[in-house]
C-alpha cells in the first residue's frame, strides 16, 4: 500500500492521536504472527486502521461497535459499501460552504433510510466538535452541526473554519482508501456483551475503547469494570482497555501533542489517556 489510510472524519473521542502507541503494544502482546486483533467498540477505528498501515491483514482483524460505526465498517469490510450512493450525498452539498449546516440539518430529520452507512460519515464529518451523531430507530439523534466561520479583523484565528472537517474532497479520497484497504475486515454491529457469550481463541489480543467515565454522554454505555472481570472468567488472552485514568498499576499514559482546552478552550491541561493491560 502506497499511502497511509485515515480515519474517515473527526470524532470526539478518536483515537487517531494515539494510535500507534496501542498498536505497538497490541503488536508486542501478540502470541505469533497470525494471531487476531479485536477493536472493541472501535468508533472510527484508528487502532485498525493503524494495525492494516502496519502489515496486519485486514482478515486478522474483528470490529465491534453498537452505533452507526459499526454499520459503517461492517459495509466497509465485507465490500457492500456503495461508492455511487456515497457520490450522490456528495454531489448534493451546496456550493455555499454557509449552506452547510442548514443543509446537514435537514438530511439529519429525514427518517435513517437504506444509506445510513454512506450518510453517516458526512454527518459526522460536520458535527459540531466532532461529538456522536447516533442514530435512534429511524431518525439520528443528537446532530448538531458547525457554521462556517470567518476571521473577523480581531480574530486570533486567521484562516476560515469549515463546516466539514475534511472537505469533501478529502473526505472521498479517505473513504475510497478505506473501502479499498480495510476489504476483509470483520465487523460486528452488535452490543459489546454479545462478546462474552463463547471464550475467543487463545491468539487473540482484545482492545476496548469504552466511553470514558465522567465524560461527554454517549448513545450506548456500558460498565467497563463489569465487562472486564466478565471477559476475564471466560478468557485468558492479553485485554487492553482505554481510559482517561489508571484502572491497574500496569497502566501507561499515553503522550500525544496537540491544544490545551478541548472544545470549550476551557480546559486547564490536557487530557490524560491511558492504555490498561490486563
Amino acid at each position: 500500500m502506497s499511502y497511509q489510510m485515515r480515519v474517515p472524519c473527526s470524532y470526539q473521542g478518536g483515537k487517531q492521536r494515539v494510535a500507534a502507541q496501542i498498536a505497538d503494544r497490541l503488536l508486542e502482546a501478540a502470541p505469533g504472527s497470525n494471531s487476531r486483533f479485536y477493536d472493541l467498540c472501535c468508533g472510527s477505528a484508528a487502532v485498525s486502521i493503524e494495525l492494516v498501515n502496519r502489515g496486519v491483514d485486514p482478515s486478522r482483524i474483528w470490529m465491534l461497535d453498537i452505533s452507526s460505526w459499526g454499520a459503517f465498517w461492517s459495509a466497509i469490510g465485507s465490500g457492500k459499501f456503495n461508492m455511487s450512493a456515497f457520490d450522490k450525498f456528495l454531489s448534493e452539498l451546496p456550493a455555499d460552504k454557509r449552506d452547510f449546516k442548514a443543509h446537514m440539518s435537514s438530511l439529519s430529520m429525514l427518517p435513517v433510510g437504506d444509506h445510513e452507512v454512506e450518510l453517516y460519515p458526512l454527518l459526522q464529518a460536520c458535527s459540531f466538535g466532532g461529538k456522536q451523531i447516533w442514530r435512534n430507530g429511524e431518525h439520528w439523534a443528537n446532530a448538531c452541526f458547525r457554521d462556517y466561520w470567518e476571521p473577523t479583523a480581531t480574530s486570533i484565528r486567521r484562516s476560515p473554519a469549515n463546516p466539514m472537517q475534511p472537505s469533501p474532497t478529502e473526505l472521498r479520497r479517505r473513504i475510497e482508501a478505506l473501502v479499498n484497504g480495510m476489504k476483509g475486515v470483520t465487523c460486528l454491529n452488535v452490543d459489546i456483551m454479545t462478546v462474552l457469550s463463547t471464550p475467543l481463541p487463545s491468539d487473540a489480543v482484545v482492545y476496548v475503547d469504552p466511553p470514558y467515565q465522567n465524560t461527554t454522554r454517549y448513545a450506548y454505555n456500558f460498565d467497563i469494570k463489569s465487562f472486564i472481570n466478565r471477559f476475564q472468567e471466560e478468557n485468558d488472552v492479553p485485554l487492553f482497555v482505554s481510559e482517561g485514568s489508571p484502572l491497574n498499576a500496569s497502566a501507561t499514559m499515553l503522550t500525544f501533542g496537540g491544544a490545551k482546552g478541548g472544545i470549550s478552550g476551557i480546559r486547564k491541561g490536557k487530557h490524560q489517556e491511558w492504555l490498561n493491560r490486563f
